[in-house]
């Protein structure tokens, strides 16, 4: 298509890339973005005291996948270069190869697995900083979408977008007229309403819960002070009724994330500081990063909740809901944020949208060539994310129960395989990571969204590793991870905390 007129609602990460993707492809953009707040100086200021009321997530920890880097070494290097300069790190797989296995050959494409350490505040603030300096993107803010702009299809054929209408804080009013309509609004995207406003049809939507809440502290490493490891910028640790991650962040700055259910009172404790503490330092690998000697906390404790997996459907029947309308990232299909995808699968969508923008001969097979994408590149991290959170709900209810979800018998003598896969994943998984060179490959490729997640599972070779790894685990000592949830239930009563204190 000819050059367009892009109104982009939201100017978060996913709003941004989108603006960056269309305006590098000579598209004129408008980026609407409701909060109100001026762009501090420096990122070290936004850090302290940027307010992103609509986007609360900044203050949690993220992974800045190596299709995420990628897209930004490929598509716009002086961006890369302006994060590093801001302190962001390149974390290489093979810089982790080398380490773990001397002497393994270095294969096509292990360049490419690259994760970005940097904090999702510093990555946005780095991000509106370059799109603006661009000159190419109209940038408002305090400009509140209140109402979609169309006209009417012939018969049967849906509506054509042709602008949005925004109320500022100063309460003018505006119609901000567009070809085109990405909604990069978010997980509270007002779409339904708005398309329902303008005699689009009815969106359906699939919902189901992450069985999550989650809690997240920054820390500054003292001047000095030598980390420990940190494989590939992200250490998970799962025990079933907490899970625990420790992510690497830009300028010697890190994060850990607490998760727990939404029905565990007893775990409430995490959302704030005294709880948050006392659990860190019942679990050795976060231990070691939050000691004293080491780092020192820089932040609040922040909580999220009300988390779920969420797919809005578009397209139905063959049409969609509107024509001229391109939803991405949350607005479109949300996951567990624990999990760290939302950043890289927005821009993997954006970048999408632009080279289908170009193909495209008019607005229908413009609409037909972005579901395909969403279809085939999206929607598979959404089914296996909702497949993996509703095993990880039993996994913790058991626990609550005081049942264990991992013993692979069952009472009558029956196997149980749902248990035998828990317990593969759990006590083969990590040691296989450090001995088998493949699996190390093809794993770190997946969990980078360098390939499909069905990939991983139907290579046979990965089976064989896991089982193999299994198979020993009575042969490697025993790792503490962290402790039971009755024990960690008793060292917050110790500590005076009881549900939510």
């Amino acid at each position: 298509m000819e050059s367009k007129h892009v109104v982009v609602i939201g100017g978060s990460v996913a709003g941004l890339g989108a603006a960056l993707a269309l305006s590098g492809r000579g598209h004129r953009v408008t980026v609407l973005e409701a909060d109100a707040t001026p762009l501090p100086a420096t990122h070290s200021e936004a850090f302290a005291s940027w307010q992103r009321r609509g986007s609360p997530q900044t203050r949690h920890s993220h992974a800045l996948l190596a299709r995420l880097r990628n897209l930004i070494r490929d598509n716009a290097p002086d961006l890369l270069e302006k994060l590093l300069a801001c302190g962001a790190e390149e974390l290489r797989f093979v810089d982790r190869l080398r380490q773990l296995f001397p002497g393994a050959p270095v294969e096509p494409g292990d360049e490419d697995m690259v994760l970005l350490a940097c904090r999702r505040i510093t990555f946005e603030w780095v991000l509106r900083r370059h799109v603006l300096d661009t000159g190419l993107v109209d940038f408002r803010d305090g400009a509140r979408v209140v109402e979609l702009e169309a006209k009417a299809g012939d018969g049967d054929a849906p509506p054509t977008l042709t602008g949005a209408r925004v109320e500022y804080r100063d309460g003018r009013s505006e119609l901000v007229c567009g070809d085109l309509v990405v909604d990069a609004s978010g997980r509270r995207s007002k779409l339904p309403r708005w398309l329902g406003a303008i005699g689009g049809r009815a969106i359906e939507e699939a919902s189901s819960p992450c069985g999550i809440f989650y809690t997240s502290r920054f820390y500054r490493l003292k001047d000095g002070a030598e980390p420990p490891a940190l494989d590939g910028g992200v250490v998970g640790i799962d025990l079933g009724y907490l899970k625990v991650g420790i992510f690497a962040g830009d300028s010697r700055v890190f994060s850990i994330t607490l998760a727990a259910s939404p029905s565990d009172d007893d775990m409430r404790s995490v959302l704030h500081a005294p709880g948050f503490e006392v659990a860190v330092s019942e679990i050795p690998q976060a231990a070691q990063w939050t000691s004293p000697e080491l780092s020192e906390p820089v932040s609040e404790v922040h909580g999220m909740a009300n988390l779920n997996n969420s797919r809005r459907f578009f397209w139905q029947d063959g049409v969609p809901a509107a024509l001229g309308l391109l939803p991405l990232g949350d607005a479109l299909i949300h996951t567990n944020p624990i999990v760290g995808r939302g950043c890289s699968l927005a821009w993997t969508s954006a970048f999408a949208l632009a080279e289908c923008l170009d193909e495209a001969r008019d607005l229908v097979a413009l609409s037909r060539a972005y579901e395909a994408h969403v279809e085939r590149d999206i929607v598979p991290w959404y089914q296996l994310q909702v497949t993996q959170d509703a095993d990880a709900i039993e996994v913790a209810e058991a626990q609550k129960r005081g049942e264990d979800p991992f013993e692979t018998t069952n009472p009558d003598g029956s196997q149980n395989p749902k248990a035998f896969v828990r317990s593969l994943l759990k006590e083969g998984l990590l040691p296989a990571l450090q001995e088998d060179v493949n699996l190390l490959r093809v794993f770190m490729r997946t969990m980078n969204l360098l390939d499909p997640p069905g990939d991983l599972m139907r290579n046979p070779m990965v089976m064989q590793s896991l089982i193999a790894s299994y198979a020993r685990r009575d042969q490697r000592p025993v790792v503490d991870q962290g402790p039971s949830r009755s024990e960690m239930v008793e060292r917050f009563a110790a500590a005076g905390l009881g549900p939510g204190r």
